[in-house]
């Protein structure tokens, strides 16, 4: 029993120490570490009808970027809350579609050795895809730690 117990606390020593060199690894090799990020909101009707990314570093931005979101709406909801001391928010757009089955998602957020890159995946429907046929425009805002470096938005494979 004694030797389990030990041998456990082994293997959950080498699991916690194990993570570590591979971030380091991915980092060092110029392939950049994972930023947690957590979902603030989305949509698929948003009043932001241009294809856009935005990175919003302020109460009053988020404020004005959240009315033109969701100013289709009356009234409009309570803007989600953020801590702008300590995050930023990354708002990406894929602007007016003629159907459903359109979207579009922060799929990560790395961090390399001059930047922060927000890997983007937008999908669109298949020619033979059944959608509902109405106006769209999805969206989406995440929340990730206030980088020290320029943010950049990719488009993810």
């Amino acid at each position: 029993m004694k030797t389990r117990a030990i041998l456990a606390v082994v293997l959950l020593s080498a699991l916690l120490a194990f993570p570590i060199p591979l971030v380091a690894e991915a980092f060092a090799a110029g392939e950049g570490a994972p930023v947690p990020f957590t979902p603030v909101s989305r949509g698929s009707h948003g009043g932001v009808t241009e294809r856009r990314f935005v990175l919003v570093n302020a109460l009053e931005e988020w404020k004005e970027l959240w009315i033109e979101i969701k100013g289709c709406v009356a009234p409009v909801p309570p803007v989600p809350e953020v801590d702008f001391s300590r995050q930023v928010i990354a708002a990406v757009f894929q602007g007016l579609q003629r159907s459903g089955g359109y979207s579009i998602s922060v799929e990560a957020i790395i961090e390399t050795v001059d930047r922060v890159e927000v890997e983007v995946r937008e999908k669109e429907p298949g020619p033979r895809s059944l959608v509902t046929m109405a106006l769209t425009s999805p969206w989406e805002a995440v929340a990730f730690p206030r980088p020290t470096k320029p943010v950049l938005f990719t488009s993810a494979p």
